[in-house]
């Protein structure tokens, strides 16, 4: 039988070490894979942990990890000159090939001819089977599929149309106008379907993201260039993943820390607060961190983060509501979800931030409570202006549940994962240190800032 050569094209799938969802998603689709068959993963330039990832998935005999220019359509041409297969498959990351989907495939498989499979969009909105059922039959009509449908083609084929356009936008549907063009009869419509993620209709809604679509493709029928629709349409795939905001005051003697002064003297309070928000960025690397500051000239902060590339904000005036609020407008500019974080969350780990973020992506909003009555962590993936309001007594142990109140008051619902310890009173440290929370020997970590 004819070879494929699947082509991924990947960039920023790997937001926090140890992510293994994509990991598992290519293992699954490795065990697919016949002799001489390979896989072809395309590397846009991911600012994540996803191309040390396909460096150790290369390890595998069936797979190449390769880098090339951003952008689909380059990534896809980049795999696709390096491919041996007899027939192209190229396949979203968000897209899961299942064995029927593939059994499917090889049952109609001949390198002449070109196609699209079925899809299921996986989400949360009740449309999105509608809008599969759309998509399906509006393909099967006018030959027409979309990249989230995982496009085939024989490699001859591929290669007589010229490969895909380099064009920012809709390669998918200029490929297979060319393809319509040349071998109108060749066109195969896989019944069984592929899966792929809804998470684009879960974040900015199911009607808004239809409309968007079908706006976007009426404007290019009417002969709109690809490059003029990328300027007016900021794809949430060209965002950043994840930022994590880190919320800190600069370590100054009598300013950090000032309720463990009767335990520690101030000195020692200001050595602690460095080594929490030290610790706490070492624990985020690999991951985007901005920090957002407090006190302290750029010469401090640079001193202080010496050796670790992290872009700084100032704390705008106003209560933490304010001040938080603010964090996530400008990163939501680009970034899918934002983290907010305070340094003395000791017992937040790799592993509770990959679930929050989960969480998250799910719901659009959770929280990491505190013991205390405060919380650790909060992600969002729009603002909620309720959460950040000034009726909320902020720094009281009554901040959870007047954010709750103030969520249930407008409808809105929100995730609240399991508490976690954070520490402000000298109960609070004793306790962390008994639990390995915080080393026994912190004193001497991060001591030198040199």
């Amino acid at each position: 039988m004819p070879s494929i050569s699947i082509v991924m094209p990947v960039y920023n799938e790997v937001p926090v070490p140890g992510d293994d969802s994509f990991l598992s998603r290519i293992q699954a689709l490795l065990q697919l894979l016949r002799q001489g068959d390979e896989l072809l993963l395309v590397d846009g330039g991911s600012t994540d942990q996803s191309w040390p990832v396909l460096q150790t998935l290369a390890e595998h005999p069936q797979v190449l990890a390769i880098q090339g220019n951003k952008g689909r359509a380059q990534q896809m041409n980049a795999g696709a000159e390096k491919a041996r297969g007899d027939v192209l498959l190229f396949l979203h990351a968000d897209t899961v090939l299942t064995k029927a989907a593939w059994q499917a495939l090889l049952f109609k498989l001949d390198p002449s001819v070109w196609g699209r499979f079925n899809v299921c969009i996986d989400g949360k909105s009740a449309w999105l089977p509608v809008v599969s059922w759309f998509m399906n039959h509006r393909s099967r009509l006018t030959k027409i599929g979309t990249g989230d449908q995982a496009l085939f083609v024989g490699r001859k084929l591929f290669d007589q149309v010229g490969g895909f356009p380099k064009q920012p936008l809709m390669e998918d549907v200029e490929l297979c106008k060319r393809l319509k063009r040349v071998a109108p009869q060749k066109f195969v419509a896989v019944a069984s379907p592929v899966f792929t993620s809804g998470r684009r209709w879960d974040v900015n809604g199911a009607w808004a993201t239809i409309v968007l679509m079908w706006r976007f493709r009426f404007l290019y029928w009417r002969g709109v260039s690809a490059d003029t629709l990328a300027r007016l349409y900021a794809d949430t795939r060209q965002k950043l993943p994840v930022t994590v905001a880190v919320f800190a005051k600069y370590p100054q003697a009598g300013r950090v820390k000032t309720r463990l002064i009767p335990m520690l003297g101030a000195e020692q309070c200001a050595m602690f607060a460095r080594y929490l928000l030290l610790s706490t960025l070492d624990k985020l690397q690999g991951v985007n961190v901005a920090l957002w500051t407090d006190g302290g000239t750029p010469e401090e902060w640079a001193t202080l983060l010496k050796g670790r590339a992290i872009q700084c904000y100032v704390q705008p005036e106003g209560h933490l509501g304010v001040r938080m609020r603010a964090a996530v407008e400008t990163h939501l500019n680009g970034s899918e979800l934002v983290v907010l974080l305070g340094p003395d969350a000791v017992e937040f780990t790799a592993s509770h931030l990959r679930e929050l973020i989960d969480t998250a992506r799910q719901q659009g909003l959770a929280f990491v409570p505190a013991h205390d009555g405060g919380y650790v962590a909060l992600a969002c993936n729009r603002v909620v202006p309720e959460i950040f309001s000034e009726l909320i007594e902020w720094g009281t142990a009554r901040v959870a549940e007047q954010t709750r109140v103030a969520l249930r008051s407008k409808g809105l619902r929100a995730v609240w994962l399991s508490s976690q310890l954070d520490i402000d009173e000298p109960a609070d440290l004793g306790r962390a240190i008994e639990s390995g929370c915080v080393p026994v020997d912190w004193p001497v970590r991060y001591s030198s800032i040199d």
